[in-house]
């Protein structure tokens, strides 16, 4: 199992998935970047109060859960890093504006990190995905106060994926329907005819491949972030709003 990053093997990608946070700790032995967690973006400035809680309870519940890895695992503890962006310029700011900035921040990292490394990082989640905290995520902890139908509702946050992430074949679909007129379905449907074959052909749904963004429950943030090193990780797990990642209900 290992007690440290060093006494970990470099496993498979395969062995990796059978292991605690494999997926992660692989991807740390081949890219020699130790850190990992996403970036948080505040983008409410009303409830400062909620905010402080939010972001207490991510913490809180990513410190549990390796914590419970037990003793071979919870060194990673070390590693985990949130990076949290306060500005009161995003107040209100959309998801493409996190996203530029987002994007913009993820490729002057790995910019430095390349200029004295040879690792590459421009596959890990922290540079390709981050949380997005708007009204309604504040919203959905005082909703997880009450009790429906026998549980509480989930306390969630926006996952957003960079446009590094997506499908080039994808990105220029959308591209190409951005440039035609759009009179009909049919020709909408024509742009992603080869694309939906593929779909067929591996069972994942064309709306995963577009989707950028989705809400996730805080509890799976972390476990969520290890998945996301696989290939396709993204498409796999994505769910459509306004289905939560983790529960099955807003």
């Amino acid at each position: 199992m290992g007690n440290d990053l060093a006494s970990c093997p470099t496993w498979t990608p395969s062995e990796a998935t059978s292991e605690s946070y494999g997926h992660t700790i692989r991807a740390m032995k081949l890219s020699s970047f130790l850190k990992f967690g996403f970036v948080i973006y505040r983008c409410t400035y009303r409830d400062d109060a909620a905010w402080t809680q939010l972001l207490s309870l991510i913490k809180r519940e990513a410190q549990e859960d390796i914590k419970e890895l037990g003793p071979g695992r919870d060194w990673l503890g070390a590693h985990l890093e949130w990076t949290v962006v306060e500005d009161p310029t995003l107040d209100g700011a959309t998801q493409e504006e996190v996203k530029m900035r987002f994007d913009g921040w993820a490729d002057g990292v790995m910019e430095e990190y390349e200029r004295a490394s040879t690792d590459n990082v421009r596959g890990l989640p922290r540079f390709n995905f981050c949380v997005f905290v708007d009204k309604k995520c504040l919203a959905s902890l005082e909703k997880s106060k009450a009790v429906v139908d026998g549980r509480k509702p989930p306390v969630f946050v926006v996952l957003m994926r960079a446009n590094r992430g997506i499908p080039t074949w994808v990105l220029e679909a959308q591209a190409s329907a951005s440039r035609r007129p759009r009179s009909s379905e049919d020709e909408e449907e024509e742009i992603f005819e080869d694309e939906e074959e593929e779909e067929e052909e591996d069972d994942i749904p064309l709306a995963a491949y577009e989707a950028t963004w989705m809400y996730v429950e805080t509890q799976h943030l972390l476990s969520l972030y290890n998945s996301l090193h696989a290939d396709s990780g993204w498409e796999h797990f994505y769910v459509r709003p306004p289905v939560v990642y983790g529960r099955n209900e807003v």
